[in-house]
């Protein structure tokens, strides 16, 4: 019998798991999916973050749920939260109802998606699963139909506070960029060292398993300098203004399933779930090429980061003037990391729904994350200046760059024009 308990509260544990690193493709999928429902228009025009309201918390309360754990938010007041701001928004009863049911299509869809993975799950399990489903999508049925007197709003000094924080910020991020490419031309002048070195031993007589050791020695610190010499050349044509962007019409979706069927091989050898959700066709105009760099660099940096658990790219149609792509793993993140500034820096500043917020939205209560093994941040060495690159591109392109953060993984989110 303790045997038998033992592999359901693992297997609830895998559960929960997959849903919190599923999450950002829910809230996309749910985007997606309301978008293409022609009964649905009012909220077409809505930001993310509007769209999504109080959904990031309301999917922390079932995973709570799941997990015996007590509820750290109240269903009935932020489902009531979410049903006062469509109706603000002019929405039907009819128009809610309905986007919510999509929501509901969309966490089935995860459970029976969980289930291919893991086929050996116990049936109780999913009943218990579907349970909790149905109980929360009566707290939600129930509140949504409530409303408040006002929203909250925002102090005037929290926006000074705000405004500070993000110079502070700013004038980090000059600094730590600065000393970014102070340390990769120390690293360069340091490989280029090591080959004069090896260069040199090469002229003295030696056996074969020594110049064979000495030529793999040299062959790895050009690798070393090409990659260093590249991402210098790249940065500095930034920095100089010498990107020239075109703009053509492509489709995105495609862009992007090719760029994850490419690192394939790479998850699989890594043993990472691997998995990317959007749309079958987006067209959109914008430099397909540019586009394409920064979301290789961005779907390498989370493979190469990421020792055990998923990585998730989803990818939709924010409103008629955007689209975002975001990329999810669940890696040590970048806390306190090299990045940290920049990764403080651009953290959303609009009720962020992500589960790796550490404070939550608006004070709201964190977002639980699976319990797991602690891992401090990425302390590997190589991202030179990658990170400040793909933000540089994207100010290029005119688009937005969010990042969200915690020892759980991270997530990076680019929302780019459609035109």
């Amino acid at each position: 019998m303790t045997k038998r308990n033992s592999v359901y509260t693992n297997q609830i544990k895998q559960l929960t798991d997959y849903l919190f690193a599923r999450q950002e493709t829910i809230l996309n999928l749910w985007r997606t999916r309301c978008s293409e429902d022609n009964n649905l228009l009012t909220g077409l025009s809505f930001s993310r973050e509007e769209f999504n309201d109080e959904l990031a918390v309301l999917l922390n309360v079932l995973s709570q749920r799941l997990q015996g754990k007590p509820e750290q938010a109240n269903a009935l007041e932020h489902s009531g939260t979410h049903g006062l701001h469509r109706w603000q928004r002019g929405y039907t009863l009819a128009e809610l109802v309905n986007e919510l049911n999509h929501l509901y299509d969309i966490i089935d869809e995860q459970f029976m998606s969980f289930l291919e993975l893991y086929p050996q799950t116990q049936s109780q399990v999913m009943v218990h699963a579907y349970r909790q489903l149905l109980r929360l999508s009566k707290d939600i049925n129930r509140g949504s139909v409530m409303y408040f007197d006002q929203l909250r709003q925002t102090a005037a000094i929290k926006q000074v506070q705000t405004l500070e924080e993000a110079l502070d910020n700013l004038q980090s991020i000059t600094h730590q960029r600065g000393e970014h490419l102070r340390q990769v031309s120390h690293d360069l002048q340091g490989s280029l060292g090591v080959l004069s070195g090896v260069a040199n031993l090469l002229k003295l007589p030696s056996k074969k398993a020594d110049r064979e050791k000495f030529m793999e020695l040299l062959t790895r610190n050009l690798q070393a300098v090409e990659i260093m010499l590249r991402q210098l050349m790249n940065y500095a044509r930034l920095e100089a203004g010498q990107e020239v962007v075109e703009n053509q019409p492509f489709d995105a979706s495609e862009l992007v399933q090719q760029l994850v069927r490419s690192v394939e091989g790479l998850a699989k050898a890594k043993q990472l779930v691997l998995q990317a959700d959007g749309p079958e066709q987006l067209v959109v105009v914008g430099d397909a090429m540019k586009v394409r760099r920064i979301i290789q660099n961005l779907l390498l940096n989370a493979l190469m980061y990421t020792e055990s658990g998923w990585v998730n790219v989803s990818w939709a149609l924010e409103n008629k003037e955007r689209w975002l792509i975001s990329i999810q793993d669940t890696g040590p993140g970048l806390l306190n990391g090299p990045f940290a500034p920049l990764a403080h820096q651009l953290q959303p500043q609009v009720e962020p729904t992500s589960a790796h917020q550490p404070d939550g939205p608006l004070n709201h209560p964190t977002i639980v994350a699976p319990t797991s093994t602690e891992k401090g941040s990425s302390s590997k060495g190589g991202e030179g200046i990658g990170l400040f690159i793909v933000k540089r591109m994207c100010e290029l392109l005119k688009a937005s760059m969010d990042i969200e953060t915690s020892e759980k993984g991270t997530l990076i989110r680019i929302r780019l024009p459609v035109e």
